[in-house]
């Protein structure tokens, strides 16, 4: 047990036996992700959240059958904009230096040598202090969104996004938990993305990218959703044993 996470569980469960077919329809749909704007991604995060209320529900999480894929786009949508919207802090900063970095290399463009000199390091300024910015600001909401997505899943209900006090108080009970979960998907999205690097050098296996890549895709994704989940869960527990502890006689 590592914070509440059974490691074995958690990242071996979608590769067993009995969930193949289902994993291979995953890749699959991943695979139409690379093709397909949006949509399969949507499907995909939809997918995520029905093996997030398995653990939600108390139950050993396991791959389900393709069957409903109307459900899947609509859970998928949910999450999907309940992650966008507590994301926007990192919008905030991003769309201004997005807009610098398409702008600037005009403005220097027709400046003249003296001009470009001048302008040249606020250009920096703004590019790269701005990146040291997002990067700690994006680490911090990639903790935080997985409680208000699970908030949005256990109650199948996206206004619950924006009571906000609910599942920030269910974040701030598990916080370690939440922390460790961003740590598990991180580490597994670094060894599996080291993997490609080393795939990709070599020639021969490097054919078998197209089938990898999707993989990783589809399997990252339940891992953090599966994470995700389980933080959340033990979170929920920890808050309800504080309010009793605190409401128990003296």
């Amino acid at each position: 047990m590592f914070f509440g996470f059974n490691l074995n569980e958690i990242l071996m469960f979608p590769l067993k036996e009995e969930n193949r077919k289902h994993l291979y329809i995953g890749i699959a749909v991943s695979l139409l992700a690379f093709i397909i704007p949006i949509a399969p991604y949507i499907v995909l995060f939809g997918y995520g959240a029905q093996i997030a209320k398995q653990i939600l529900n108390g139950e050993t999480p396991h791959l389900i059958a393709w069957d409903d894929w109307g459900k899947l786009f609509k859970d998928g949508l949910k999450v999907f904009a309940a992650r966008f919207i507590v994301g926007i802090p990192i919008l905030i900063f991003a769309v201004p230096i997005f807009l610098a970095s398409f702008i600037f290399p005009f403005i220097l463009e027709n400046a003249s040598p003296r001009e470009a000199e001048a302008i040249f390091p606020i250009y920096f300024l703004v590019i790269f202090g701005g990146i040291c910015l997002i990067f700690p600001i994006s680490l911090v909401m990639a903790v935080i969104i997985p409680a208000a997505e699970m908030k949005v899943i256990e109650t199948d209900d996206f206004s619950a996004l924006f009571r906000f006090k609910e599942w920030w108080q269910v974040f701030r009970a598990n916080l370690g938990g939440f922390i460790a979960a961003f740590g598990i998907y991180y580490l597994a999205t670094f060894i599996l993305t080291f993997a490609v690097q080393i795939i990709f050098a070599t020639i021969i296996l490097s054919c078998l990218l197209i089938v990898l890549l999707p993989a990783i895709t589809f399997y990252i994704t339940i891992i953090m959703y599966a994470t995700g989940a389980v933080a959340y869960k033990d979170g929920k527990a920890k808050l309800a044993q504080t309010s009793e502890s605190s409401n128990a006689p003296a």
